[in-house]
């Protein structure tokens, strides 16, 4: 199953060296803001990015929070696949308590 996993990220990098949008994932990530009195799905680095900067419930100085805004960015930017946001978005909401 994990072999499949990471083929899937592999064929989304892909995607994006051909132009596509650069940080789509292909897993959605669910979280819980406290705010929001819902659960929200993320399914791309831009979604991400826009929690992380608008809605965060979080520290906003702590390192998890960082490293996945500079993650979504490069994602966002085409220098790192989506699969690496999504991994450090997710690290960012576990430690927020937020992520489902």
């Amino acid at each position: 199953m994990a072999d499949g996993r990471w083929e899937n990220e592999e064929h989304c990098e892909r995607d994006s060296e051909k132009g596509k949008q650069p940080a789509s994932w292909n897993e959605t990530v669910v979280i819980g803001l406290p705010d929001a009195g819902h659960e929200r799905l993320i399914a791309s680095a831009r979604q991400a990015k826009a929690i992380l900067l608008n809605d965060w419930a979080g520290s906003r100085s702590r390192p998890a929070y960082q490293a996945a805004l500079t993650a979504c960015r490069e994602a966002m930017n085409g220098h790192v696949p989506g699969y690496v946001a999504r991994l450090a978005f997710e690290e960012a909401a576990r430690d927020a308590g937020v992520l489902r």
